[in-house]
């Protein structure tokens, strides 16, 4: 996709620049003064220009997709977006790398039933079993071209709390799969919980099912804590995977945020990696408008396989979002 090759371009020219960024004068100002400096920014910088480049693409594409397969001629407003997040991973062992993306391309004409669904992590099936970023490889570069991405129509059924993914992996041979999801939960006051069952089949995959539960409470303005206990099981190899997470969420202000985190899996099956548990500190920063933000985030990890044997990582990461909602005014 056009986008996708501009947003790559801009997200690599854009790590050249980070420390200019973060050397802003302007950073600190809040999000709602900066969302109305547009006529003051005399064009902006060739990074804005960019980001604005992207996301009127991504905005386009959403647009003529949902007037192609409504039959409406109508462009409607949406809320589509597309996701890069991308950079180093420090260890004992040196550096790694890693790259995400995901879009959501939102159809509202189609009565707001069919959203468009991209990911770069499409054969990562379930998150029970990750212990660190799904993309890892030995650099930036090379997890953006080992990247497996997939792309899907899912149909949204509200009254079911339900939605239906059919899709294909693009890596060749094609690979096309079917995923199914039922959601439920409820917010009392300051409490919420919800559950997910989930069943999928992938031609070269596998089939499986998984299942997620979890709770959340407020505390004042600040902060938020909650647990999560997710388990997937996997027929092809039939191996189980289980994990429990807690975290605490701690908002510094409009643009700092905290995210602690204790998580313990499990695994049953020939080959899999065994049991082990891990905690991190995840501090992000809004480090311009509303589409930027900047993640610091050291963990420390115990595995089973190797006796449990403390292995610190340290990710430095930037988050880039495209998309009509972050869109410059003209």
């Amino acid at each position: 996709m056009i986008f996708c090759k501009d947003a790559l371009l801009f997200a690599g020219c854009l790590i050249l620049s980070a420390p200019l960024m973060a050397s802003d004068p302007e950073s600190d100002k809040p999000l709602e003064e900066e969302s109305h400096q547009v006529s003051q920014e005399d064009g902006g910088s060739w990074w804005q220009s960019a980001h604005q480049s992207v996301s009127e693409t991504v905005d386009s594409w959403s647009r003529n997709i949902d007037m192609f397969l409504s039959g409406n001629k109508q462009a409607l407003s949406n809320k589509s977006y597309m996701r890069l997040r991308f950079g180093p991973i420090l260890s004992e062992e040196g550096a790694d790398g890693f790259f995400d993306f995901n879009a959501r391309l939102k159809l509202p004409n189609t009565k707001d039933r069919l959203r468009l669904v991209i990911e770069s992590d499409g054969d990562h099936l379930t998150s029970d079993n990750e212990i660190t970023e799904t993309s890892r490889d030995s650099s930036v570069a090379n997890s953006v071209a080992n990247s497996n991405v997939s792309a899907a129509v899912r149909y949204i059924k509200k009254s079911w709390g339900a939605d239906f993914d059919g899709g294909v992996l693009l890596a060749f041979p094609l690979n096309p799969f079917l995923r199914t999801r039922f959601s439920q939960g409820e917010q009392y006051e300051r409490w919420r919980w919800y559950q997910q069952e989930e069943a999928f089949a992938y031609y070269t995959e596998g089939t499986g099912l998984r299942y997620k539960l979890g709770y959340a409470h407020q505390l004042g303005e600040d902060f938020q804590y909650g647990g999560r206990f997710g388990t997937t099981w996997f027929a092809q190899d039939d191996e189980i995977y289980y994990r429990e997470d807690i975290f605490l969420n701690q908002t510094i202000n409009e643009r700092n945020k905290l995210l602690y985190q204790l998580s313990f899996l499990q695994a049953e099956g020939d080959d899999t990696n065994g049991n082990s548990f891990l905690y991190f500190v995840d501090y992000s920063r809004l480090l311009h408008k509303n589409w930027l933000i900047g993640h610091v985030k050291p963990q420390m990890r115990y595995e089973a396989d190797e006796n449990y044997r403390a292995d610190f990582s340290l990710t430095l990461s930037l988050e880039i979002l495209f998309g009509n909602p972050y869109l410059v005014p003209k």
